[in-house]
């Protein structure tokens, strides 16, 4: 199976990050309530939330992106 499309590779990122940031959340909360050292699981799901807003971000900039470039088109062809 190829993949064409940019926005695939950042949609299985986003899928990928989302769910590990999820875990390393709930993770976070399980040690910050039983009383376990939990700042490294909370610095890594910090990380997996800004890489998380980033791919967001890239994904509605390349959608914009997209969007412009079809109504030059459609524009050139009026």
């Amino acid at each position: 199976m190829r993949r064409n499309d940019p926005r695939e590779y950042i949609d299985i990122g986003l899928g990928f990050v989302g769910f590990f940031g999820v875990a390393f959340v709930i993770i976070t909360a399980v040690c910050e309530l039983t009383g376990q050292p939990a700042l490294a699981w909370a610095l890594v799901s910090l990380v997996l939330v800004v890489i998380f807003i980033l791919l967001l971000q890239a994904r509605r900039r390349m959608a914009a992106a997209r969007l412009r470039a079809e109504e030059a088109r459609a524009a050139q062809d009026s």
